[in-house]
C-alpha cells in the first residue's frame, strides 16, 4: 500500500511539472523546462498524454519512436518533451512552424510562456511571416472563407453555412487574436486532436484552455512571428544540445544539417568561449532526431571567455464577438 501511495505520489508531482507552460528566463538561457517521464495506463493513447501534459501530438509521436501512437500499452514509459532550446527570435510571440510550438516573451524580459499548436495543412500551409496583435475576440463567429465553401461543396454536395455562430462546433473556439494581416488568426479549437499536427487552413490553432489564457497575456500591437527553425542549438550551464525537427518539404541533406549545427555552435561560442563538439553526438542526433534537447558539446576545458572566433571544424559528409482590451 505505502508503495502504490509513493508511485502515485511521484506520477503526479511529474504530471504537474509537466504542466508548465510559464518558465522563468533571462536573456542569457537558451534551454528552458525539463523533460519528464509518465507511466501510461491501459486506456491511453499517446495524444491523450500529450494532451493532458500540453504536449501536441507531432511532439510526443516523435519524442517515443518505437511506441504505438494508440495503443502505448499499460506501464510504457513515455516521455514528455517539455523542455526547449528556445528559437533564435526571442521578442513577442514567434511561432516555430517546424516544431509546432508557440513561445510568447512578454516584454519584461523575465519569462516565456509556451504553447503547443496546429499549423497550416499540406495544400493551405502556415505562411512565414511578420505582423503584431490587432484584435482579441471572445466568442468569435466564424465566416468560412470561399476556397472552405467550395472544397466543402465539392465534397458533401451542399452548401456550407455562411456564418458558425460561438459554440461547440465553431472551429473558432472561444478566443480569437486577429493578426495585421487579412484572414489569420491565432484561435482555439472544436479538434483538439489537431494540435501538433498540420491541419488548418493558415491559422494556428491552439488547445482552448491556452488560447483562453494567452489572450488575456498578450497586448495589442505584440510582434508576431511565424518562423521556420528546424535546427535549434543552445547552451545549458557548460553543455551544449540540438534540438531538431525535421521536414521533407526542407529537403535538407545530412550534410547539410551537419554544416548548420556548427556554424550556429559557432555563434554560440562568440558569445560563451569555445564549445568542444562531438561530432559522432551530433550525427547520432541527425540519424535519430527526438524533437528533444540532445548532447553535443560541453565547453572548453581552461577557456577563456572572450570573443575569439572559433576554430573551423572539418567534417566527413554523413552516410457575437466581444473586442478584448
Amino acid at each position: 500500500m505505502i508503495r502504490s501511495l509513493l508511485t502515485f505520489s511521484v506520477s503526479a508531482l511529474l504530471t504537474t511539472s509537466a504542466l508548465t507552460k510559464e518558465f522563468p528566463w533571462g536573456a542569457h538561457n537558451d534551454i528552458i523546462g525539463e523533460q519528464h517521464i509518465v507511466t501510461a495506463k491501459y486506456e491511453d493513447t499517446l495524444s491523450d498524454v500529450g494532451e493532458s501534459n500540453n504536449i501536441g501530438f507531432n511532439e510526443i509521436v516523435t519524442a517515443n519512436p518505437g511506441i504505438d501512437a494508440w495503443l502505448p500499452g499499460e506501464g510504457s514509459q513515455i516521455v514528455v518533451p517539455s523542455e526547449y532550446i528556445l528559437p533564435s527570435i526571442r521578442e513577442g510571440i514567434v511561432i516555430n512552424l517546424r516544431e509546432f510550438r508557440l513561445y510568447y516573451f512578454p516584454k519584461d524580459g523575465r519569462k516565456v510562456i509556451t504553447y503547443p499548436v496546429g499549423i497550416g495543412a499540406q495544400d493551405t500551409p502556415s505562411p512565414l511571416i511578420e505582423t503584431q496583435v490587432k484584435l482579441k475576440i471572445e466568442k468569435p463567429n466564424w465566416y468560412p472563407p470561399a476556397s472552405v465553401r467550395a472544397k466543402y461543396l465539392k465534397e458533401h454536395g451542399e452548401e456550407m453555412k455562411r456564418v458558425f455562430p460561438p459554440g461547440p462546433s465553431n472551429p473558432l473556439g472561444p478566443y480569437a487574436i486577429q493578426l495585421d494581416i487579412p484572414g489569420y488568426f491565432l484561435h482555439g479549437t472544436n479538434k483538439s486532436f489537431g494540435i501538433g499536427t498540420k491541419v488548418s487552413h493558415g491559422c494556428i490553432r491552439l488547445y482552448n484552455e491556452d488560447i483562453s489564457e494567452l489572450v488575456f497575456k498578450v497586448p495589442k500591437k505584440t510582434p508576431v512571428r511565424f518562423v521556420k527553425e528546424p535546427i535549434k542549438v543552445g547552451l545549458k550551464d557548460d553543455q551544449l544540445f540540438v534540438e531538431l525537427h525535421p521536414d521533407e518539404a526542407d529537403n535538407i541533406s545530412n550534410k547539410k544539417m551537419v554544416q548548420e549545427i556548427i556554424q550556429k555552435a559557432i555563434r554560440i561560442e562568440k558569445r560563451h568561449g569555445p564549445v568542444d563538439l562531438d561530432i559522432y553526438a551530433i550525427e547520432r542526433a541527425i540519424d535519430k532526431p527526438l524533437g528533444v534537447p540532445q548532447l553535443i558539446g560541453t565547453k572548453a576545458a581552461g577557456q577563456i571567455k572572450d570573443n575569439k572566433k572559433a576554430d573551423v571544424v572539418a567534417v566527413s559528409p554523413l552516410s457575437s464577438s466581444n473586442i478584448i482590451n
